[in-house]
């Protein structure tokens, strides 16, 4: 299972301008061995030779907007199984609006496309927009 965003993962939300500072987990790895990488606590002591900060489900989950308030209404963020097997993230953007929903056989590839969505669309703010 999946435990932390991969980093081609962490460095597209970079340069979407997201902060990613606070990453709760490091992936690290040896030089002679980097396609061997093992996912450690920020703070753990190391014997690896290099690290990248990284965001596990939880990371994500505290970014995503709990809901997209459009037109009034409160569309809550929906986690959930499909029937088909995938994991769904989904909202409602308005009244008459579709639901936006991402899926993914993995919860938290699912998350992470969702919270893409959320910064391209303003509903996650990042760089100068954060304040």
């Amino acid at each position: 299972m999946k435990q932390a965003l991969s980093i081609e993962q962490m460095k597209h939300l970079k340069e979407l301008g997201l902060d990613t500072s606070d990453a709760s987990m490091c992936l690290e790895w040896n030089e002679s061995d980097s396609d061997n990488m093992v996912v450690t606590s920020m703070d753990a002591d190391t014997n690896y030779d290099y690290y990248h900060g990284t965001y596990t489900l939880q990371d994500i989950l505290g970014k995503l907007p709990r809901h997209i308030n459009d037109f009034g209404t409160k569309n809550k963020m929906h986690i959930e199984p499909t029937f088909a097997g995938p994991w769904c993230i989904s909202y409602q953007i308005g009244i008459c609006e579709p639901f936006v929903f991402k899926l993914s056989e993995n919860l938290l590839d699912a998350a992470y496309d969702m919270l893409c969505w959320c910064i391209e669309n303003g509903y996650v703010k990042v760089g100068k927009e954060e304040k």
